[in-house]
Parts: C-alpha cells; structure tokens; sequence
C-alpha cells in the first residue's frame, strides 16, 4: 500500500513539474508571437523616461520610509 501512495506521489509530482513548464512556456511563447516587437530606440526611450524615474521615486520612498521608521 505504501509503495502504491509513493508511485502514485511520484507520478503526480513529474505530471504537476511538466505541466508547470508547459505553461510557463505556452505562455512566452504566445506573448512573443502576439506582442509586437519593439526597436531599440523604443526601448530606450522606455528606460530613461519611464523606468528610470519610477526606480528612482522608489528608492527614495524606500530610503524614507527606513530613515522615519524607529
């Protein structure tokens, strides 16, 4: 009976593992073939103006928020 549960726990952890990979891939793979590609200038257009500053507001908020807290 023993053996059984751990075949059967066994099978259902590979069977749950590929699963996951299949939809970790699935959907890569469908956003890339959805999305459009974006230039190199876009991209870096998106950094400076737009990722930067958030990165920068949150280390500022979190740099505030550990010198106010005791």
């Amino acid at each position: 009976m023993n053996k059984a549960v751990g075949i059967l726990e066994m099978t259902m952890g590979i069977f749950i593992t590929l699963t996951k990979a299949y939809l970790f891939l699935f959907i890569s793979i469908t956003i890339r073939w959805t999305l459009p590609r974006m230039r190199m200038d876009q991209l870096l257009n998106l950094g400076w103006k737009f990722l930067l500053p958030i990165s920068l507001g949150n280390l500022l908020l979190t740099t505030s928020s550990q010198l106010v807290s005791p």
